[in-house]
């Protein structure tokens, strides 16, 4: 195939229809993400040549999965695509396009500018094959694919084999007609058996082919050959298939009037639902969740034994969707934002643990170097010891690696089929790699534990996070160094790195415990040290690492305390009483000011009496430029992230919302603003962009 830029409309057209056939087939040469750029190529084309868009042109229609020798059924409501962004700008875009249009529908219909806002439901996209269940009095009628969007196929009896189907809702009085839309899909799981039962050179190489080619099945009731009818059967059954709700289309009877009732009703009558569903006041906060889902390594997709292909956002709001309406490929309510998703296979060399800043101690993969995505990969995360047990892997087996956004690299599933000896299970330790501590697992979790406070790689994580962004901020103290100090016992507690003098890092350095380390370096790092002393209060009480704490509760406790003497006094009763702090945060900040009291004095007095971090909790009022103003951020800014906007704006005295209301007393806006913008326009209130408000807080300073 000629280069992507070089193909014409018609031939892009012809590509994307070769491909569609393909996929059929069961035979993808492409990824999902390559299928998509070709079609936003190919709209592309066609908006800028000016020319009649001819009506069979694949943008005019919702890919067809419809098999020449099916049963073609019309869906009462049409099952159209979803439209698919893969940028955080290209996101806001949509939410800003959808707030206009429901802006124009509140004027028409003199709302008030609270009715226009939508709520936001975020669900995981399943990466299966989509079907549309009919009901009727409670009773499974029909089962249909989404076909064409407009044609489906009947695969009823096919369906009837899926155990997560219910042939009759659990309600006694269920609606009269009910139509559920969502995916069926297989478990990673059950690929690994079925390809253990298939022969080497017939294995499966993805979930959702053999989901496609298993509903596409010849219907059993139709099959006179008892020979064929039994493999049909026996195919279903050794496949597994499950499904997930995640729409609705025709229906009569539904109380539900928004997307989140909807899915608590339907999971009353029995429907399993995507799991992991998120709720959102706003477009702005559901657009910040999926930005930073995909960059933390915190995230639930290893825990999912389904294959997932991005998030989907949807208005919550039913009569909002009305407003919306659809085009006549997708509908304009609802979007999918999509990651670029690689996989590779890799023989797994070693098994190795690590501990973390609050004793966790987690697996990590070494695989055979492999390259994906642009970059080599020797490394992917396991998370904890469950999901080793659960998904059976093994050091020398050959294991699927992907790569999703900006998270590490996980581990998928084991080739099991490509087991040829027997491996042994994987032993996890005992005690503690490192200190020798004896192990223990959390109550009802899943996470391995060593419970010494003293345990040196502990503290190694604790005093890397102590000197990071969001807390400390000691520039130059990076892992390398951290790991010399401690292992020359030059640090053994945080006070320590605030004794530390030229002379004896010199002396350690004469006595080889030390490399790499000159005169600058030294310098330097004891004026960071310096620096750090004037930390506020909130990022003091992050860099502490207390469990269940982060930058966010750090901060609710420093102004809600204003010093680090009434934390330490405030009892159990009283943090679970703040807002946002649950009893689980609130035993865990008594336990540790009870417990790390001799730390905290020792650090207290190493940083010194007349800069103890308390003094920088609340500055005098005079300069506290921002106090009893309330602001709101929005967009994405140039010189802050948006935990440090924040911060910011409360170290000036100001109050940080997440929404904007008549109390808002001005909104900082970035670069492509969601509708916090549209609405701060609407209610006509002050908007800033960044550099006027530093520029303000830098005036006011100097006064």
């Amino acid at each position: 195939m000629k280069p992507l830029d070089n193909l014409s409309a018609a031939e892009l057209r012809e590509e994307i229809r070769r491909n569609d056939q393909l996929y059929r087939q069961g035979k993808p040469e492409i990824s999902d993400t390559e299928y998509d750029l070709l079609f936003q190529k190919l709209r592309h084309c066609e908006a800028e040549s000016g020319e009649p868009v001819p009506p069979d042109s694949p943008t005019q229609h919702v890919g067809s999965d419809l098999s020449a020798d099916s049963k073609d059924v019309r869906h009462q409501i049409p099952m159209l695509s979803i439209e698919n962004v893969y940028n955080i700008g290209e996101l806001r875009n949509f939410g800003n396009r959808v707030q206009k249009i429901l802006n124009a529908a509140g004027k028409k219909l003199q709302e008030t500018a609270q009715n226009v806002q939508a709520k936001w439901i975020i669900e995981i996209k399943i990466d299966g094959v989509a079907i549309s269940l009919i009901y009727k009095n409670g009773k499974l009628v029909q089962g249909i694919t989404r076909g064409n969007g407009i044609i489906g196929s009947d695969v009823t009896r096919n369906l009837d084999m899926i155990r997560d189907i219910p042939q009759t809702l659990c309600y006694r009085t269920p609606p009269p007609l009910l139509e559920i839309r969502g995916e069926v899909y297989m478990r990673n799981s059950d690929l690994v058996l079925l390809n253990e039962k298939q022969p080497k050179d017939e294995t499966y190489k993805n979930t959702r082919n053999i989901t496609t080619g298993t509903i596409a099945l010849k219907d059993i009731n139709e099959e006179k050959d008892p020979k064929k009818c039994a493999k049909i059967r026996e195919a279903h059954q050794n496949r597994k298939l499950h499904f997930f709700a995640h729409s609705v289309g025709s229906y009569d009877g539904l109380t539900a009037a928004n997307h989140w009732n909807f899915l608590k009703e339907i999971e009353s009558y029995g429907i399993s639902v995507t799991p992991h569903v998120q709720r959102f006041d706003s477009f702005d906060e559901s657009a910040e969740y999926c930005e930073s889902f995909y960059a933390s390594e915190d995230n639930f997709l290893s825990e999912l034994d389904f294959e997932t292909d991005g998030l989907v956002l949807k208005v919550d709001d039913f009569a909002q969707r009305e407003q919306l309406g659809a085009t006549g490929h997708h509908p304009r309510w609802v979007i999918a934002y999509k990651v670029e998703k690689y996989e590779a296979t890799a023989v797994l060399r070693e098994i190795r643990v690590q501990v973390g800043k609050t004793g966790t101690v987690t697996p990590v993969a070494e695989i055979e170097p492999v390259e994906i995505a642009g970059s080599t990969v020797s490394r992917a995360s396991l998370h904890n010891a469950e999901e080793i047990e659960r998904k059976d892997i093994r050091i020398g087996d050959v294991v699927v690696v992907e790569k999703a956004g900006k998270i590490i690299p996980h581990i998928v599933r084991v080739e099991k089929h490509l087991r040829t000896k027997e491996l042994p299970v994987f032993e996890f330790p005992s005690a503690c790699p490192v200190c020798g501590e004896t192990l223990s697992k959390d109550d009802g979790g899943v996470y391995i534990r060593c419970n010494n406070p003293e345990c040196p790689a502990q503290f190694k994580e604790r005093l890397r996070y102590f000197a990071g962004r969001n807390a400390m901020n000691i520039d130059g103290l990076g892992e390398r160094l951290i790991e010399q100090l401690v292992d020359s016992g030059l640090v053994k507690r945080f006070g320590d790195l605030y004794r530390l003098t030229k002379k004896a890092i010199k002396e350690k350095k004469k006595a080889k415990l030390l490399e790499r380390v000159g005169d600058k370096l030294i310098d330097n790092l004891l004026q960071e040290i310096e620096k750090s002393k004037q930390r506020d209060l909130g990022k003091f009480i992050n860099a502490l690492s207390i469990r269940h704490v982060g930058n966010r509760t750090a901060n609710i406790l420093a102004k809600h305390f204003e010093s680090l003497d009434n934390i330490r006094k405030a009892t159990e009763e009283e943090l679970s009483g703040i807002d946002e702090i649950g009893p689980i945060s609130a035993r865990s900040i008594t336990e540790f000011f009870r417990s790390e009291s001799a730390m905290l004095d020792d650090l207290v007095a190493a940083i010194g009496v007349q800069q103890k971090p308390e003094s920088a909790a609340v500055q005098p009022a005079a300069h506290q430029p921002l106090a009893g103003q309330t602001i709101v951020v929005t967009g994405t800014l140039e010189r802050f992230k948006r935990n440090e906007i924040e911060s910011f704006i409360e170290r000036n005295g100001g109050k940080v919302s997440s929404s904007v209301s008549a109390k808002t007393s001005f909104v900082v806006v970035g670069s492509s603003p969601g509708s916090k913008l549209a609405k701060a326009e609407q209610l006509g209130i002050r908007t800033l962009s960044e550099a006027e408000l530093t520029a303000i807080l830098n005036a006011s300073a100097a006064e």
